[in-house]
């Protein structure tokens, strides 16, 4: 029987300059490789979740929703929000971060973290060298987030993995913080590598010639089946655990959302479809002051019955209220059929 395992640090091309496959090619080796789940963590953004939603939804595998948070000390942590509410808060903190930085950034710190971070499972990504801010910021995650945090463990595929895995080893065990397994995935397949090649040197402004150590030394970055992951990983089978417990603990899904117009006190004698539909009459009269024809009327209250079923009147609302102001300005203000 082949071990559990779910892929949960994968970037899609939505990583600019990092990611080198789609979401639907990254879903689609997952299905190849039969894997039950895996997880979308673009780096400070969810744009790649989307397309992985309606892939992952097609080939029946399981798709958790996160992001990859890149801080500005350079501590890397996966956040999973684990129901609607935490998605909420990692909305928030995304967009917080986007607001303060120049287009194309994000700015957060552990700070930031710390304040949005309730009802999330979080994957803290060591560097290849993992030092005393790496052990000093896993540590405010895990007082504050007990039980819900964990350190990746992933292969390198370099001479010294062994004592790498080892020294990570040990600060799990001195941190209490369980380790979980991944192969910290940038592309699909192997073949995929001379892209990711290029995608480095753009984001390096240098050329493949120059390139050096910057590049990967290996096409290993790919979506690997658990019994791979289980040969690669066998000093620690509970990390190929801990991704089932994850899995099973974020049961947010994108099904959940549905457009919700900000809130706002149209007025204090009626809801906002009541609102309107005076509106609606009151301007019908104004621009047929010689009576309002049967068809007109039938189209009107068509027009009132489908922006209900809708829940649309909020947004009518809102424009009017904005041609309104234009109009008092004097402020060019035209529509659109």
């Amino acid at each position: 029987m082949s071990p559990f395992f779910a892929e949960l640090a994968i970037a899609t091309n939505f990583s600019f300059l990092r990611g080198a496959s789609h979401a639907e090619e990254l879903v689609m080796a997952a299905g190849a490789h039969e894997l039950s789940a895996i997880g979308i963590t673009d780096r400070n953004t969810l744009a790649g979740v989307v397309r992985a939603h309606a892939a992952a939804k097609e080939a029946g595998i399981r798709l958790l929703v996160g992001a990859r948070l890149v801080l500005q000390d350079g501590f890397e942590v996966i956040a999973y929000p684990q129901d609607r509410e935490a998605y909420g808060r990692l909305t928030k903190l995304l967009t917080l971060g986007n607001r303060r930085a120049p287009k194309g950034e994000c700015h957060l710190g552990m700070r930031d973290v710390l304040a949005y971070g309730e009802g999330h499972c979080f994957i803290a990504m060591p560097p290849a060298i993992p030092g005393k801010d790496f052990a000093g910021n896993l540590k405010l995650l895990a007082e504050a987030f007990s039980h819900s945090v964990w350190i990746g463990l992933a292969p390198l595929y370099r001479s010294d993995d062994k004592r790498r895995h080892a020294v990570i080893a040990r600060l799990s065990r001195e941190t209490g913080v369980p380790l979980v397994a991944t192969n910290d995935v940038l592309y699909h397949m192997p073949n995929r590598k001379p892209l990711h090649d290029i995608l480095t040197c753009i984001r390096e402004h240098c050329t493949l010639k120059e390139a050096g150590f910057r590049l990967s030394a290996n096409a290993e970055r790919h979506v690997k089946s658990g019994e791979e992951m289980a040969r690669l990983l066998a000093d620690w089978p509970e990390a190929l655990d801990a991704t089932q417990e994850i899995v099973n603990r974020c049961r947010f899904s994108l099904d959940e959302l549905r457009y919700e117009y900000p809130a706002d006190n149209f007025s204090e004698n009626g809801t906002p479809q009541e609102l309107l539909t005076r509106l609606t009459w009151y301007g019908a009269r104004e621009h047929f002051p010689e009576g309002i024809s049967e068809k007109l009327e039938r189209t009107i209250r068509h027009e009132l019955a489908i922006i209900e079923e809708k829940a649309y009147a909020p947004y009518f609302l809102t424009v009017y209220d904005i041609v309104r102001e234009a109009r008092r300005l004097d402020i060019l203000c035209q529509g659109r059929g």
